[in-house]
């Protein structure tokens, strides 16, 4: 991976991408006037997106959407609004790749199935970042089971 710093129109599609993927104004928050991109050597594209506190996000190569890290994640944390991205859970410490339904007390709305989702605990504190393998409705029934959340990256791992 080769870091450079991003050109005028890569941040501005960057920005794009966030806005189209977490809603206005994440663009702005997570891609920086000043930002390095890491870009593979293979392909020529940008792969990894860096701040001036770290890494912030991942694009991944078969959809060309974000794949948040904390960084990012508290970024976005402090913009936009209690519920939104997020996945509420009444535990204090996650120690697990997985989140099971019963563990979680609430969840956005106007999530999908597949997306990036901040997991936080019911004082809103960052956990973990991941991707959500059930929508919201299904999370919500009574006779849920199974993986809610698949979680990349735990806060403290």
């Amino acid at each position: 991976m080769r870091l450079r710093r991003a050109r005028k129109d890569e941040i501005e599609r960057l920005r794009s991408i966030a806005n189209y993927q977490f809603g206005w104004p994440a663009g702005d928050v997570l891609v920086d006037d000043d930002a390095v991109v890491g870009v593979s050597p293979a392909t020529r594209r940008i792969r990894e997106l860096y701040g001036r506190d770290g890494l912030v996000a991942v694009l991944r190569a078969h959809d060309y959407f974000f794949s948040l890290s904390l960084r990012g994640a508290a970024r976005l944390l402090r913009v936009f609004p209690y519920p939104r991205l997020r996945v509420i859970v009444s535990m204090e410490r996650l120690d697990s790749k997985s989140l099971s339904c019963r563990h979680i007390k609430d969840v956005d709305e106007s999530l999908f199935a597949g997306e990036e989702v901040i997991v936080v605990n019911e004082r809103d504190e960052l956990l973990g970042v991941g991707r959500l393998r059930l929508s919201p409705a299904e999370i919500r029934e009574d006779f849920c089971w199974g993986e809610a959340v698949r979680l990349r990256k735990i806060k403290g791992e």
